[in-house]
């Protein structure tokens, strides 16, 4: 008796089971067709979305990273040859940075034009020129970051604005805490506060400067203007 109660039981279940599976897939009938437009219309966003993107990363911007690489070889030539008007206009046949970095804008090579095209302006003593370009590179690497807040610095310098160059020293050693570019960088920010005359804080960042990198070079040559400027300033 109880064998049998025990199937009448797993039957019941198995109907009960049935039942609700009836009853959920009506529920999601009907509510397909209540919102069967809304829905339809959502797939319809994400298929487009998702062959947009694909045509736009393998039709536009592949095509187009590959067009800036080709065009930003001959600048470079002229860069590594010293020649800043070709590198930065072009010779007449081939682009120059400037046109790369406006014409392929967006593009891993168009942005390592920009950073062409702001040393270049800096070293034909084209400064705002320069800092222009050079604030339109990004990068993640933090070495060619700290060169890009170090010749903006440059730039400020020249044209005597001390508080801007202060500052972008300091984002240049901050940019890259090595034994290289931050000790240069720091040397500078302390000469530029130094130059204009606020000498305390300059006997600060030469401190800093011996004391975080007593083995770079400047770090050395700090030695002799803590004893200056502390003989200066008590």
């Amino acid at each position: 008796m109880a064998k049998n109660k025990s199937k009448g039981t797993e039957h019941d279940i198995l109907e009960e089971s049935n039942e609700k599976l009836s009853h959920v897939f009506t529920n999601a009938e009907y509510f397909f067709e209540q919102y069967k437009n809304i829905i339809l219309g959502v797939i319809a966003v994400l298929v487009i979305g998702v062959g947009g993107w694909w045509a736009y990363n393998n039709l536009v911007k592949g095509p187009k990273e590959t067009k800036a690489k080709d065009a930003i070889i001959y600048a470079q030539k002229y860069f590594e040859m010293d020649s800043m008007t070709q590198a930065l206009k072009g010779d007449g046949v081939h682009l120059g940075f400037e046109a790369i970095a406006k014409q392929y804008s967006g593009t891993a090579a168009g942005n390592r034009a920009a950073f062409g095209a702001g040393v270049a302006n800096l070293k034909l003593g084209k400064f705002a020129e320069a800092i222009k370009y050079l604030e339109d590179f990004s990068t993640d690497d933090a070495v060619l970051n700290a060169r890009k807040f170090g010749c903006i610095g440059d730039a400020y310098a020249e044209q005597n604005q001390m508080d801007k160059a202060i500052d972008s020293y300091k984002k240049a050693a901050d940019a890259a805490d090595n034994d290289i570019t931050a000790p240069t960088y720091l040397y500078r920010a302390a000469l530029a506060l130094e130059l204009k005359g606020n000498k305390k804080d300059a006997l600060e960042l030469f401190k800093k400067l011996n004391t975080n990198y007593p083995n770079s070079q400047e770090g050395m040559a700090s030695e002799i203007t803590i004893a200056k400027l502390e003989a200066q300033t008590f």
